[in-house]
Parts: C-alpha cells; sequence; structure tokens
C-alpha cells in the first residue's frame, strides 16, 4: 500500500468487516482473512468486486500477524472515512450525543451501538483526554461506526455555544440528577451528555446543561450506585423512543 498509515484504518470483527465492505464511501486496501470466515461472510456483501483484493490465512497465522485474538477470522484495511457537514447534520438531527472524557474504546463502540439503533446518528466527544478510535472500539460498534458520525472537537463548552444556535436543549446524565428521565420532553432537539467512567461530566460542562437527569436506582446500595456508562446510555436511548 502506497498510502500514508495515518488515513488506513484496521477493521476486526465479523459485523463490523461486512459493514464496512457494504459502505460505498470506503475505499478497500486489502483484506486478510481465514476460509470459513469467507463462507460466513460472503452472502451478506453487496459488492463481491469489494472482496477481490483478500488474503487467506489460518487462524493461527492471522493471530500472529494481528497480535490479537479478537479479530473473527478477518480484518480489512481501509481508508478513514471523512466527517460530513457538521452543520448541515445539525440541522438535520433531532438528537445528538455528546461523551464527555470517556476512555473506554469498547464502552464507547457499545454506545455507538446502541445509539444507531435508537435513531442517534452523531456523536461528538472532546479529542482530547479521551478514548482512542481502534480496533477494540470498531469491533464493539458491530457495524454502527459505518452509520454513525464520530466527531472529534477541541471544546466542548464552545460545541454547546453553537449548538444553542440550532435549538438544541442539553441534558446530562448525572445520578446525582434533579430530573427522572422519564421527564425529558420527547419533542425537543436535543443533546445529550456522557460523562467519563469514573467521574462523570465535568463541572464545568454541568454548568452548561439545560438541566441534569438521572435513572432512578431501585436500590440504596451504595457499594452498587451507578450503572456502566454504556448501559446507562442504553437506558436512556430507550427512555427517549419509548412513547
Amino acid at each position: 500500500m502506497n498510502d500514508n498509515l495515518s488515513d488506513i484504518e484496521k477493521i476486526f470483527g465479523i459485523h463490523a468487516c461486512i459493514s464496512v465492505l457494504n459502505n460505498s464511501r470506503r475505499k478497500i486496501k486489502k483484506i486478510w482473512c481465514t476460509e470459513e470466515t469467507l463462507r460466513k461472510i460472503r452472502k451478506n456483501i453487496v459488492n463481491e468486486k469489494k472482496i477481490k483484493e483478500i488474503k487467506i490465512y489460518n487462524r493461527s497465522d492471522l493471530d500472529k500477524k494481528l497480535k490479537t485474538t479478537i479479530h473473527q477470522g478477518i480484518v480489512v484495511f481501509c481508508n478513514k472515512l471523512k466527517t460530513n457537514d457538521v452543520s448541515k447534520l445539525l440541522q438535520n438531527e433531532k438528537n445528538i450525543l455528546i461523551l464527555d472524557s470517556l476512555v473506554d474504546p469498547q464502552n464507547v463502540g457499545s454506545i455507538m451501538r446502541s445509539a444507531y439503533i435508537f435513531g442517534i446518528n452523531c456523536i461528538f466527544f472532546n479529542e482530547r483526554n479521551s478514548f482512542s478510535i481502534n480496533e477494540v472500539l470498531i469491533k464493539a460498534a458491530s457495524g454502527s461506526y459505518e452509520k454513525v458520525e464520530l466527531i472529534p472537537v477541541k471544546n466542548i463548552v464552545n460545541l454547546i455555544k453553537n449548538l444553542k444556535k440550532y435549538n438544541y436543549w442539553v441534558i446530562g446524565l448525572d445520578k446525582f440528577g434533579k430530573k427522572d428521565i422519564t421527564t425529558i420532553d420527547k419533542n425537543i432537539k436535543k443533546a445529550l451528555v456522557l460523562g467519563s467512567e469514573n467521574k462523570g461530566i465535568r463541572d464545568l460542562i454541568k454548568k452548561k446543561c439545560d438541566f441534569l437527569v438521572k435513572i432512578v436506582m431501585h436500590t440504596d446500595d451504595k457499594d452498587i450506585d451507578s450503572l456502566n456508562v454504556s448501559n446507562a446510555a442504553a437506558v436512556l436511548f430507550y427512555e427517549l423512543n419509548r412513547k
């Protein structure tokens, strides 16, 4: 490959790779795959030409080449996606998501998957002191990485100021929030904020939220007083879609 390596994305996992191979915006550079996995995915590939640059390996050789066993028998090398026009996204999307200082790519991938299932197609995150977009995240997203815009920003406070111009209400999910998530107005444009795995939403960002909401727990056990952020996100997204 003559491309700059920084422009190449490496994708693991059956569902993630099928979505990549069916994405017309992706330029496929090469594929490493086992015979067994190729048989599994072939019927799901819309354009057979997308799998012409394929090289077959056995499972143990792939493990050695990739230095991991989580690949599910396939890896796709392709050009990175370019972000669509952000202003158009903000005009058209009813609900968007902001991730404040999350660091676990597995959590972020799971959140992306839930977000897409429940109709959220645009996720912003602070590019410093945050997670890396890597093979673990993309695999955990299980195909949704191809369909959800994941957009880095330098400053979330400035992002929130900009969102006001597009009539978004900013809602933070916080275990000390005064409102229950069931009280969220389903009809307004919403920017939902999720905080980091350990510290939650930073105080500066909390102050910029229009209001903070919580998921009511049916236990007062202080040792288990909150949900994992990806589980909390799924509950929040479900509630927003409940009639």
